[in-house]
Parts: C-alpha cells; structure tokens; sequence
C-alpha cells in the first residue's frame, strides 16, 4: 500500500470514527491515532442484592449532661434487647459511632431564622446520639413479600425502642428546604461480589471493543492486527484519553463504576456493574 493510500484510509477511518460516535451520543469510539484503531468498549452484567442495611439513631436528651447520658444509656440497652429478641438470622448491629452536641430551644432558633440576635443564656438541651447500622444478610433468599416484612419488623421494633430509622432529614440550616433529604430512604440495599462481576463485565468490554474495531476496520478496508495497548497503557495519544476519561466520567458520576467491594442501591433489584476499557489494535 502506497504512502497516500495509507494516509487516505487513515483520514477516512478518522472521519468515519467521528460520525459513528455521534450518531450514538456517546463517545465509544475512536480511529487513526498513532499506528493502529482505538476502541472503547463498554461491558455490563447484574447482580442481585444479598444485603440489606437500614439506618438507626439512638438519642438521649436532657438539660444536664449526665441526665442525656443516663437517658441515652437506657434507650441504647432497651434498642439493643428489641433487635436481639427478633431472632432474625443474619441480623447485625453494626456501632457506627457516637456524638455529643448542644440543640438550641425553639426561641432561639426563630431569632436566627429571623437574623436577630440569639439569647445563648436560655438553657439549651444536651444530646447524646450513636448511629447504629442494621445489617441484614442472606436477602437473596428472600421473596420480596418476605424482605418486606422482614424490614416491616425491624423498623417497628427500633422505632419501638426508640430508634430513629432511616436517612437524616434534619436540613443544615433550620427552617430551609433540601430536596435531596425531602425523600427519607429506609433501606439500602447491596451486593458483595462486585470484583467477580467486574471480571465478567471485563470480559463483554473487551469482546465490545473488538467488534468496533473490526466493524471500523472492515467499512475503511483494512485488516485488523494484534492489540497494542489496553487501558491507555502504551502508544495512545491524547484525544483518545480525552474519550476514554469522558466516559470513565460520565459512568462514575453515575455511580455506576465502585471501587468498594459492595455496590449498592435504593431498589430491590438487579444491580448493574458496568466498566469501560480503552484497546488499541494494530492495522495490518
């Protein structure tokens, strides 16, 4: 193949490279870089839940600081019994630790809210509170009619003994409004094997990217060789790192790349694992 040739069907792979990515609104792929085609292809599989885990607060109030603990101490003995005597298999409470703070009266949170002066002589109330974590595993054994009313009891025996369940919905500044805490989620749910999800979600983006670079290859007429570098690893020039990190961003974003070992989600359902891998592949 003559040198012009060879410049020509680069231009054209280029080109080409460009329409198909727009003509799909996502940045997958990308062509005529360096010696050989650039791909990035996108795998996905799911995995059911096997976790579930709600949120517990557990609080004592008092004018005193001894009598906040005293209280707290009790109602912390008196959740502690509630959840035991469950007897819910693979029910954990997790300690995810305590905090003291001082909670201004409702006067002196009007004066505030009205930009007046606040009277810090008025006795404010002493807390105590401990965020406990309720973690159930084994879900997946469960119908969902069964989860249902599994966490139906845990939540009435916590709220019971006089645990708060769910998310914090206390704004930041009292008196405004935060969408993102205007829906109290109760459970989380979660599974636990995402590094072997991942290693399957590998291999379909892996598999993705060699089909692009064999549809490229065989509409601009040329042969497809060996891979040259993955994952940005090797001869690969910017524009391509600027696609790849482009979609790297949009799926972290999404929460939909983790790099813990759990995955979670606010539905009980499938939950995807999805990862992205840039391959370069030589033209012969």
């Amino acid at each position: 193949m003559s040198g012009m040739s060879h410049l020509i069907q680069r231009l054209i792979s280029f080109n080409l490279a460009l329409f198909l990515c727009g003509s799909a609104n996502v940045l997958t792929v990308s062509a005529g870089e360096g010696d050989g085609i650039t791909v990035v292809g996108v795998g996905s599989v799911e995995g059911k839940p096997s976790i579930v885990e709600l949120t517990g607060v557990v609080m004592g109030q008092g004018q005193l600081a001894g009598d906040a603990v005293t209280k707290f101490h009790g109602n912390r003995r008196r959740a502690e019994e509630a959840f035991k005597n469950l007897k819910i298999p693979g029910l954990e409470v997790v300690e995810e630790g305590m905090s003291l703070y001082s909670a201004m009266t409702a006067s002196q949170m009007q004066a505030m809210m009205r930009g007046m002066p606040v009277n810090n002589t008025q006795a404010q109330e002493l807390s105590v509170s401990e965020t406990l974590k309720l973690r159930l595993t084994g879900i997946e054994k469960l119908s969902s009619q069964e989860l249902l009313e599994t966490i139906v009891k845990i939540v009435d025996s916590g709220k019971d003994a006089g645990v708060v369940i769910g998310n914090d919905t206390t704004p930041a500044i009292p008196g405004s409004y935060n969408a993102s805490k205007a829906r109290n989620t109760m459970a989380t749910f979660k599974i636990t094997n995402v590094d072997q999800l991942k290693e399957q979600a590998y291999a379909i983006a892996v598999q993705d990217a060699k089909t692009q670079a064999e549809k490229l290859a065989r509409l601009t007429g040329v042969k497809l060789g060996k891979v040259i570098s993955i994952n940005g690893e090797g001869d690969s020039n910017k524009s391509t790192n600027a696609v790849y990190n482009q979609l790297m961003a949009q799926y972290i974003a999404a929460g939909i790349v983790s790099q813990s070992d759990e995955q979670a989600s606010s539905l009980f359902k499938a939950i995807p694992v999805s990862v992205a891998v840039r391959v370069t592949f030589s033209i012969e």
